[in-house]
């Protein structure tokens, strides 16, 4: 019977190691950015091209930006393992297949939802106002 449990909780490990099932696997550690919409789409490139430009700064408020396209989920800054496109939809309640930009702090809750491009400003200083960046800048 252990030998049996042993082998079931190690294939349950193997399959999920390496890839994340939901936003959940972050919480606590990264803030999230999720750009929604196909990668053709000109509004895409430009919102990912703001954010590519400020590593530094992603670095510093411990975010991620994953870029959703369909159910394909491709980490644009960040070292997340592979995520379900359709699971992250889901986890952040976004219909149809805009564009949208997703804010979601470490807490796991929403932050910021937008159809249109949010610069890097308005993202930084949302940010800087959560009370657990205060505290990690104390």
């Amino acid at each position: 019977m252990r030998r049996v449990l042993l082998t079931s909780l190690l294939s349950l490990a193997a399959t999920h190691g390496f890839a994340m099932d939901s936003l959940y696997d972050l919480n606590w550690k990264n803030r999230v950015v999720l750009i929604f919409g196909d990668a053709s789409d000109k509004t895409v490139s430009r919102q990912i091209s703001l954010l590519e430009r400020q590593k530094e700064e992603l670095a510093e408020r411990d975010m991620v930006v994953i870029h959703v396209s369909g159910k394909s989920a491709q980490t644009v800054y960040g070292d997340v393992p592979a995520m379900d496109g359709e699971n992250l939809k889901q986890d952040v309640d976004v219909k149809g297949d805009g564009f949208h930009v997703v804010l979601v702090g470490k807490d796991g809750g929403v932050k910021l939802r937008s159809e249109k491009i949010v610069t890097d400003v308005e993202i930084f200083d949302l940010v800087d106002r959560m009370p657990m960046r205060r505290s990690e800048q104390n």
